[in-house]
């Protein structure tokens, strides 16, 4: 997430230097064989972007564009990395491209900014974390990076099960020595009940799993570490637990029989679901604040006009929503063709982006309306 972040954020400083910008949407398959699909789309999306482009701009400034799309083109594959979607900025200097977690619609977009309320939507409740996968026998770590989650090749020296791990120090179903008595070499065999040296194999496993993780990958990467256990392991491991970055609040304890790429994909919808109800709380919290103490607008005009003085703290946008025009410096366009062919409310999240504010997309149905935000003063003051 924060590559992306700071991607973003560096083309929106750079705006007036690298604009236009061709922003391209697609959907990406995870399969080998729809490799020359994918690519298919993605040529037939550079063509609606061309018509654009040279309509608003010249077919000369275009040559430049269509060599760096026809750049990526060249990997060998669009998608099949477990992305769902990707995303291709071009400006005058840099191509970005990113994997997108969530499902986009395929389309291709030019204009003086960058097309960012997709970005924004797909990064707003996409964190980046550590999912562990542990059993009283096994664990597995997969590395959550912008939404896509990523098998770690953990090494030979990893606690990757527990008769691994525990060696000789295994009690379960083993008959142990124990030295008694005074004399040396004075021995008395016995069997530990069954359950008591299960509970201890699993407990000394995950103190170990628990370290590993801790020291290996925890404290360098800093990283949230998000557990995937069933609810009786959940509770073991927890108290047992030394890693701070381990979530409390925010746990997978349904865990599938088949963990893979489409399983853990949906895992970490659900992690993110989570995660996001967790915002969305605080996000409503500070409307209710901002309420009372009039600081929430929702006129769309009013808006614009407090983005413009940099009086905009937190921009909320309606998903899907759409309403033309353009800012020409401290002017809004409305009438023009470029400006009936431009999203204003992506106008204006870039704007507040820009101005160190905060811009989340959100369902429809929850706003209301195509925007509203939170203001830094009121107008007053």
């Amino acid at each position: 997430m924060a590559e992306l972040q700071n991607d973003l954020a560096q083309l929106i400083r750079a705006q007036g230097e690298q604009g236009p910008f061709v922003s391209i949407f697609m959907k990406v398959s995870p399969y080998e064989r729809d490799i020359a699909e994918d690519k298919a789309t993605f040529r037939n999306l550079v063509q609606q972007a061309k018509k654009t482009f040279v309509t608003r701009f010249t077919e000369k400034g275009w040559a430049a564009y269509q060599d760096k799309l026809a750049q990526v083109l060249q990997q060998r594959a669009l998608g099949n990395n477990g992305a769902t979607s990707i995303v291709v900025v071009v400006g005058q200097n840099d191509t970005f491209i990113y994997p997108l977690a969530q499902e986009v619609a395929n389309s291709a977009h030019v204009g003086d900014t960058v097309y960012a309320l997709p970005l924004i939507a797909n990064d707003q409740f996409s964190w980046d974390y550590h999912l562990l996968k542990v059993s009283q026998d096994s664990m597995a770590l997969w590395d959550v990076t912008e939404g896509v989650a990523t098998p770690v090749d953990l090494p030979a020296a990893a606690p990757l099960t527990r008769e691994q791990a525990l060696g000789t120090e295994l009690t379960t179903g083993k008959t142990r020595t124990t030295r008694t008595g005074l004399g040396a070499g004075q021995a008395s065999h016995g069997n530990d009940p069954k359950e008591a040296s299960q509970a201890s194999d699993m407990q000394n496993y995950f103190k170990q799993v628990d370290d590993y993780i801790l020291t290996n990958y925890s404290k360098s990467t800093q990283k949230p570490l998000v557990l995937l256990a069933v609810s009786e392991n959940q509770a073991i491991f927890r108290k047992l637990s030394k890693n701070k970055y381990l979530l409390q609040n925010t746990q997978i304890s349904k865990v599938p029989a088949k963990l893979d790429r489409q399983a853990i994909a949906q895992i970490v919808a659900q992690v993110n679901q989570k995660l996001a109800t967790e915002v969305l709380a605080v996000l409503q919290s500070q409307v209710d604040r901002a309420r009372s103490a009039k600081k929430y607008i929702s006129d769309l005009g009013a808006i614009t006009q407090r983005a413009a003085e940099g009086n905009v703290a937190t921009l909320f946008v309606a998903q899907g929503a759409y309403v033309a025009g353009r800012l020409v410096g401290e002017e809004l366009d409305t009438s023009s063709p470029a400006a009936k062919a431009t999203n204003l409310l992506n106008e204006l999240s870039v704007q507040v982006l820009q101005l160190g504010g905060q811009v989340y997309v959100l369902p429809a149905d929850e706003l209301h309306t195509d925007a509203t935000a939170i203001l830094r003063r009121t107008v007053e003051e």
